[in-house]
């Protein structure tokens, strides 16, 4: 009895230290930043924010609580750049953000990124966006 104790103790052990070692391992998210939108017009920019390129998490702008002046209801065109000095900014492609999530996938690039919204004369306004990277 002695001998089956011991190695159904240290199967426990092991299965508790493994456990403990899986839940102790962090979530690899670089980064996320949560603003607002207060009444943007055409070509306006969101602030920077700096993606280190350490993991392959997907690029995100969620809008959560819009409002426009559209008659036709919240539709805004949202594009994405890395800052580049002396040089034209880069794009990333142009996102049609309807009050949901524009994901423009992993970056390859470390660097300094921004959206801007193209409104065809539009104003929107955004309670919470969400921006992950």
């Amino acid at each position: 009895m002695g001998s089956t104790f011991r190695k159904r103790t240290g199967a426990v052990i092991a299965l508790a230290a493994a456990a403990t070692l899986a839940g102790s391992v962090p979530a690899h998210a670089e980064g996320s930043r949560t603003s607002y939108i207060q009444g943007w017009k055409f070509d306006q920019e969101s602030s920077r924010w700096h993606d280190g390129h350490k993991d392959g998490n997907a690029t995100k702008v969620q809008f959560k609580g819009c409002d426009s002046d559209q008659s036709s209801g919240f539709k805004a065109n949202l594009s994405l750049y890395r800052a580049k000095s002396l040089a034209p900014d880069p794009s990333y492609g142009k996102k049609l953000n309807t009050c949901n999530t524009s994901n423009w996938g992993t970056m390859k690039t470390a660097g300094d990124y921004y959206f801007k919204y193209h409104g065809a004369g539009y104003v929107i306004s955004v309670k919470t966006v969400k921006i992950s990277w």
